[in-house]
């Protein structure tokens, strides 16, 4: 019994001395971290236009969890290979779009940065799809949950790779607001079929007939 009693007292004190990690970007086993700031976000879409819904600039950022460490041989350099966006509803309604999955592919040196240009964060299909359908005219105009000519959304985005030395990294999250609503199509008119030129044939017949 003071065996076992000796062991659990170590134990105890194994963990009250094991490091606990205070920073709540330490989520994933990497020496870094990385940070998402997005600019110019889309804010609005028009359901009319069957396109994907883009942000103009996504910058990510490599922060080392130990300011005091330096990487010289870049092994805490990340590949970032994909980000997943959640949608939530911010005006009571409850439909959403299914969470969105896209690749990536860019490597953010450690310390560094990397800017991504026109990622989108809603294929151009789910557009077309519910709960947005409902705002066109056809299918009424309006939210059947909410009753309103538009949907208010807000998206979280969150970026997922791992370290040159395999370890994995998930970034922080970023969101940002969506309004969904139907301010008309933008669909291309039809251009006419051009006109052929004319062509010597018919003097050639009337040369003939003489």
């Amino acid at each position: 019994m003071k065996k076992i009693a000796c062991i659990s007292i170590l134990l105890v004190a194994a963990l009250a001395l094991a490091p606990g990690c205070t920073n709540r970007e330490g989520e994933t086993e990497a020496p870094v971290f990385i940070t998402v700031e997005m600019t110019l976000q889309p804010g609005f879409v028009n359901v009319g236009v069957a396109a994907p819904v883009q942000v103009s600039t996504i910058n990510l950022a490599s922060h080392l969890k130990n300011p005091s460490q330096t990487d010289p041989q870049g092994f805490a350099n990340v590949m970032c290979e994909s980000y997943t966006v959640h949608f939530s509803r911010t005006d009571g309604g409850t439909r959403v779009p299914a969470d969105q999955s896209f690749g990536c592919g860019v490597l953010i040196p450690s310390g560094g940065t990397a800017t991504l240009t026109n990622f989108p964060i809603l294929s151009a299909s789910q557009i077309q799809l519910s709960p947005f359908d409902q705002l066109l005219p056809f299918n009424g105009g309006f939210d059947r949950e909410t009753s309103k000519p538009e949907i208010d959304t807000a998206f979280a985005i969150t970026f997922f790779g791992h370290t040159v030395a395999g370890q994995r990294v998930k970034s922080q999250t970023a969101t940002g607001p969506l309004l969904f609503a139907f301010t008309g199509s933008t669909n291309p008119t039809p251009t006419p079929a051009p006109t052929p030129a004319p062509t010597s044939s018919g003097s050639v017949a009337r040369n003939w007939n003489r």
